[in-house]
């Protein structure tokens, strides 16, 4: 081996560790451990609605109707005023009424008194022409005068309830416990017969008549539970029940009248009122009950035997367990206000990644930030 070999053979062994000084090192790798937000499932309950609108009346309300051609003479309530069944609202004119009245009262009194006496005599001679002591003749008279008696009497009590009748036409009363809605006339006007006078509503409870398409029929019955709102009380939740179903479906609109029930008893809603209602159809109590946004869903295909492919929702969430994100598929059940049930691929108790969820993958290990329980 000459010299310039040699010297050579040190020059490329020295290039080659020099090169192989210089190679980066690769650097170790750096578990992903990714910060989530979770939800510890318990009990809980949701429902589904069926959501319509439509106006609201009272439950009862009524027309007061003058009777008679008179002049308004007393108004004893106003717009507002809550009454009682029977109270008089108001009096037209009666006095002439009023003297028809007292003079029917009288030959009544006078009938009265003429049944009376008639009767004693015809009992005196009952018992004496039992004895034969008068003849039939005489019996005869007396028991026609008897009877002739008894007819006016009965007359003259017909006249005494028309009077009064006729009289009572006269005061304007409440058909039942409510509160005034409207007046029509003013004191000392005069009235028509057959014309409105008062307006009488029970607002302790409201009514809604709404109609619900066809295809929701089979989830309805009477006593189902009616959430209402309106938006005059954007931040007031009014309750209720399904009161009556009507029978037949409308053919033109292919709809089933319904009507509602709620309670009123704060005295806030006011017939004519326009509202969404919403009909609870299922409810369920036991359940696991998370945002919409917490299940994910993906499409799996599937190809059978003659190799046909079919696809469906494969809908999945991820539990913790033993600090790892574990994807499991779950079967949906009830929707609504944005909370969906989870029937089945989860326990009370589990770990419902609720935040992070879209950005972890199965088997990564996550961090808990925040842990709700409640």
């Amino acid at each position: 081996m000459n010299k310039k070999t040699v010297v050579g053979g040190i020059i490329c062994l020295t290039t080659l560790v020099l090169i192989s000084g210089c190679t980066p090192k690769k650097p170790a790798e750096v578990e992903r451990i990714i910060p989530v937000e979770v939800y510890v499932a318990k009990p809980d309950s949701i429902s589904s609605y069926i959501r319509l609108t439509g106006g609201i009346e009272a439950q009862n309300d009524a027309v007061v109707y003058s009777k008679v051609p008179e002049k308004l003479i007393s108004l004893n309530v106003k717009p507002g005023s809550r009454v009682k069944a029977g109270q008089v609202l108001g009096v037209q004119y009666n006095q002439g009424l009023l003297q028809g009245k007292r003079a029917a009262e009288a030959a009544l009194k006078s009938a009265e008194i003429s049944v009376r006496t008639l009767k004693d005599e015809f009992t005196r001679m009952e018992n004496l022409f039992a004895k034969n002591a008068i003849s039939k003749q005489q019996f005869d008279q007396t028991k026609s005068q008897y009877n002739i008696a008894q007819a006016s009497y009965e007359q003259a009590k017909a006249s005494v309830e028309q009077a009064t009748v006729q009289f009572d036409n006269a005061i304007l009363r409440a058909p039942f416990d409510g509160i005034v809605a409207n007046i029509y006339f003013d004191l000392n006007e005069m009235i028509p017969a057959g014309q409105p006078v008062v307006k009488i509503v029970n607002a302790d409870n409201i009514k809604a008549k709404i109609k619900v398409p066809s295809t929701d029929i089979s989830k309805l019955s009477t006593g189902k539970h009616v959430i209402a709102s309106f938006p005059s009380f954007p931040d007031t939740v009014f309750t209720g029940t399904v009161y009556r179903i009507d029978e037949a479906v409308d053919p033109l609109t292919r709809t089933l009248e319904v009507e509602v029930r709620l309670s009123n008893k704060n005295n806030l809603l006011k017939s004519g009122l326009f509202g969404e209602f919403r009909i609870e159809t299922q409810k369920n109590s036991d359940a696991v009950v998370v945002s919409e946004m917490t299940i994910l869903s993906r499409t799996v295909i599937n190809t059978d035997e003659k190799g046909i492919q079919t696809t469906h929702p494969d809908h999945y969430l991820f539990l913790v367990k033993n600090g790892k994100a574990k994807r499991v598929s779950i079967i949906p059940g009830i929707i609504s206000g944005g909370f969906i049930e989870v029937s089945d691929g989860v326990s009370f108790g589990d770990s419902i990644i609720i935040a992070g969820q879209n950005i972890v993958n199965d088997e990564d290990s996550i961090r808990i930030v925040n842990r709700t329980e409640n």
